[in-house]
């Protein structure tokens, strides 16, 4: 592991150190699927930040790099133990579609109600990734 990707590490285990409502899984495939998952969460909603125009674009841009620089210092000890060398990319794939889904049904969302149900189910989803960097 480089150093880059150790700090990186090591900055995210002392930021959830430092926060009750995140903690990192203590497995590296669980710690893994964490990093792939709100990767693809953040990588989602900053598309469509940006594609709206809307305010936190570049902020959202910025933590999803910091999941992906995450991913790729435990990606190797996470293959060790058995991960697919591909599964990271179907996680991703599941953080994408989750915020995707959540976000075209709170677009057309037919009551109230039910929107902002689904705007409090993102949030959180999108909360439990910010927690563990910020």
């Amino acid at each position: 592991m480089t150093y880059p990707k150790l700090k990186a590490c090591l900055f995210a285990a002392c930021a959830c150190a430092a926060t009750q409502t995140a903690a990192l899984p203590v497995k590296v495939t669980e710690r893994a699927e964490l990093f792939a998952v709100c990767s693809g969460r953040l990588e989602a909603l900053a598309v469509r930040r940006r594609s709206f125009q809307e305010e936190n674009a570049e902020v959202l841009t910025h933590l999803h790099t910091q999941f992906d620089a995450m991913l790729e210092a435990v990606l190797p000890d996470a293959v060790s133990q058995g991960v697919d060398a591909v599964q990271a990319r179907r996680w991703q794939n599941r953080g994408w579609t989750e915020v995707a889904y959540l976000l075209a049904n709170i677009d057309y969302g037919l009551d109230q109600t039910t929107v902002d149900h689904l705007q409090g189910l993102l949030n959180r989803k999108i909360s439990v990734c910010r927690d563990i960097l910020l």
